[in-house]
């Protein structure tokens, strides 16, 4: 069973927080702290999943407490709660809290949150590969990119429409800005799935802080990209963000929904990104390399990690509270076809948009994308096909 921690000074809080959750669930043990001490305490004594923290505590505050946890139980995924506006607290919070809770919270959104930690917790079995991704505050950056967000929030009139295209060009950034503005803490009635409108609850003042005083994001060493492999990921997401968004338009008329196919299109190999960053040698070895069938490559993910880098993007998202709809896009941009769509979704779209990249990018492929047996006998996909394939080639003949 999970391990759920909760923490905070103030006894009537937890005992409200622990009667919510064991009236919802009987799958989790739940402990609590009425200080930092006693949390670190049972932490060193037994394993904990969650830890849940109010940030305000005497004596050692929750930032301080989470940074602690971060270390010495890396593998922990830590939320932190608070009914505190104070911007430098809630900033310095950024580095160490993987979510962000807003006091008071309906027990409904509580229970939600932890079952969607708990739901993604399966996907990464390694106990080393599950720390290394629990420790990463940010992801870095494509430099160019990282350095137009720079140069954009250093003037003294910051244009947000610019601002918003730069970081929907990125995969750092995109989910990082989407991981704060979907937290509790904003108390937001709906799912944000788009940057522009991240950015626009966010405000200038918010983001220029959190980039340039707690460096909320980072540039990913050129180096680095080099010994990773990964050079094209950038251009090779962009492609199947925007193809994503074309298979969506063509199919629903949602603006919303089809913004939301854009973002989990560019989020889709983040996994690859993680792998990169902690694993730097593992896609330009051979071993991976010299094999062309992406499935066995999967498997040789699978081998050296124990999971796929669509497993390890998923759970990373779903840590840090990103909407289920592009979790499961992320999680799925492979492995979509073994399901058996009644309906167009977000993850339908990101995995036809991902193939058909990536038959268009293989030069051995003279007759460009192929529809499989699968794909021309399922009812929902197989009358969008034609539409959907003119949608991606206007995309990538541009």
């Amino acid at each position: 069973m999970q391990k759920v921690l909760l923490v905070d000074d103030n006894p009537n809080v937890l005992y409200s927080f622990k009667r919510t959750l064991h009236s919802v669930s009987n799958q989790w043990i739940i402990l609590t702290a009425e200080s930092a001490a006693d949390a670190l305490e049972i932490i060193s004594r037994e394993s904990v999943d969650i830890i849940i923290s109010d940030l305000r505590m005497p004596i050692m505050d929750g930032v301080t407490l989470l940074g602690i946890v971060a270390n010495q139980s890396p593998s922990t995924l830590r939320i932190a709660i608070t009914g505190d506006a104070d911007p430098v607290l809630c900033q310095q919070a950024t580095l160490v809290a993987h979510q962000f809770i807003a006091k008071p919270i309906e027990p409904q959104e509580l229970t939600r949150i932890i079952n969607q930690a708990v739901g993604v917790s399966s996907l990464v079995m390694k106990a080393d590969v599950k720390k290394a991704i629990l420790k990463i505050a940010n992801l870095p950056s494509q430099p160019s990119l990282y350095n137009q967000l720079l140069a954009e929030l250093n003037k003294p009139d910051v244009d947000l429409d610019y601002l918003a295209s730069v970081i929907s060009q990125d995969i750092s950034m995109t989910a990082k800005i989407l991981q704060l503005v979907n937290s509790a803490y904003f108390g937001l009635a709906r799912e944000v799935k788009e940057v522009s409108q991240a950015v626009f609850y966010l405000g200038v003042e918010t983001i220029r802080d959190l980039s340039l005083s707690v460096h909320l994001f980072s540039q990913f060493d050129q180096a680095l990209i080099a010994r990773s492999g990964l050079g094209n990921l950038w251009d090779h997401s962009l492609r199947v963000a925007s193809c994503s968004r074309a298979i969506a338009a063509s199919s629903i008329s949602d603006k919303k929904l089809i913004s939301g196919a854009f973002t989990a299109g560019l989020l889709h190999d983040i996994g690859k990104l993680i792998l990169g960053t902690t694993a730097p040698d593992f896609y330009s070895s051979k071993k991976y390399l010299q094999v062309e069938d992406k499935f066995q490559n999967l498997m040789q993910e699978k081998l050296e990690f124990g999971s796929t880098h669509a497993d390890i993007g998923a759970y990373l998202l779903g840590s840090w509270g990103l909407p289920q709809e592009i979790i499961n896009a992320v999680l799925t941009h492979h492995s979509f076809e073994s399901q058996k769509p009644i309906e167009f979704t977000t993850s339908m779209a990101v995995w036809f948009a991902n193939a058909y990249v990536c038959d268009f990018s293989n030069e051995a492929n003279a007759n460009g994308f192929q529809p499989t047996d699968n794909m021309l006998q399922n009812q929902v996909l197989a009358p969008r096909l034609i539409s959907w394939n003119k949608a991606c080639e206007q995309i990538l003949s541009k």
